[in-house]
């Protein structure tokens, strides 16, 4: 994503109640941006959406390659 196609964010929306997904993307470097208190209503309740999100530099900086 960031080599060959030159992007310079990658973002994910994430349950807040999703706490494997969370621990996932953190150990996978993507930084917790912001919270989206009560975005979602599904199985009879309001859901809060993270919003994670890992930079180019953040990821060359964890994941060196020559290409970035």
């Amino acid at each position: 994503m960031f080599g060959e196609r030159r992007y310079h964010k990658c973002e994910a929306g994430i349950h807040a109640f999703n706490d494997a997904s969370l621990a996932l993307h953190r150990k996978l470097g993507f930084v917790e941006e912001g919270r989206l208190r009560d975005h979602e209503f599904f199985a009879g309740r309001r859901h809060a959406l993270v919003v994670m999100g890992m930079t180019a530099p953040e990821f060359a900086e964890r994941h060196p390659c020559e290409r970035l």
